[in-house]
């Protein structure tokens, strides 16, 4: 009766756990920073190069692909999170992925930088946004 009981509680477990297993999977797909404006609404991972950081006692912008007005995709990060990215400068120039849901502030496509975990550097991006090719 033990054994049956611990399978059903495995088995409802795993169940539990798909819808997260397919939502993660439909946001792993890396999306490059110019074609991430139609994905305004869409919870997505956002891949681009660090044009500019743009920080002031406000807000932090990390400006993909090109400087402010031209940029293709920003991250944003608001000051009660500033100590989660205490480095964000070294940024600059490096390809970066955010993850996030896609919202649009003054017609550019943005992501809002709540967690750490949200920004990464590929460990195939070379220092000049381009990356590596595989052997």
């Amino acid at each position: 009766m033990r054994m049956k009981a611990l399978l059903f509680s495995v088995c409802v477990w795993v169940l539990a756990q798909l819808p997260l297993s397919a939502q993660e999977s439909k946001a792993s797909a890396v999306v490059p920073a110019k074609e991430a404006k139609s994905k305004v609404g869409e919870t997505i991972v956002v891949e681009g190069r660090v044009a500019e950081v743009n920080k002031n006692e406000r807000i932090i912008r990390l400006n993909l692909g090109a400087k402010y007005l031209k940029q293709d995709f920003t991250l944003v990060i608001f000051p009660s999170n500033f100590e989660l990215f205490p480095n964000v400068e070294k940024l600059d120039g490096k390809t970066v992925r955010a993850s996030g849901k896609v919202a649009e502030y003054q017609g550019r496509p943005q992501i809002v930088l709540e967690r750490k975990e949200q920004l990464t550097v590929p460990a195939d991006a070379k220092p000049d946004g381009k990356k590596e090719k595989a052997p």
